[in-house]
């Protein structure tokens, strides 16, 4: 059985919310990775951090995109 992750790119800026752990601030041009899909929220782990973004602004990360952007940062 093989576990295919999926990743995500940030379209726009999010301040996640105030005082609510829950929500994690992300900016455009991060990229995520997916933990669990819900109605209007993705939770997500982005550098070592879990917490919850809005759908609506996020775009799916190709594999190939991300293949590409770690050769460069390596």
């Amino acid at each position: 059985m093989s576990t295919t992750e999926q990743y995500f790119e940030v379209i726009v800026d999010y301040g996640g919310v105030e005082g609510d752990a829950n929500y994690i601030p992300v900016k455009k041009g991060d990229q995520v990775r997916l933990i669990k899909k819900k109605h209007k929220y993705l939770k997500v782990s982005k550098d070592g951090h879990i917490g919850k973004v809005p759908k609506r602004i996020l775009n799916p990360y190709s594999d190939n995109e991300r293949q590409k952007t770690q050769l460069i940062n390596d």
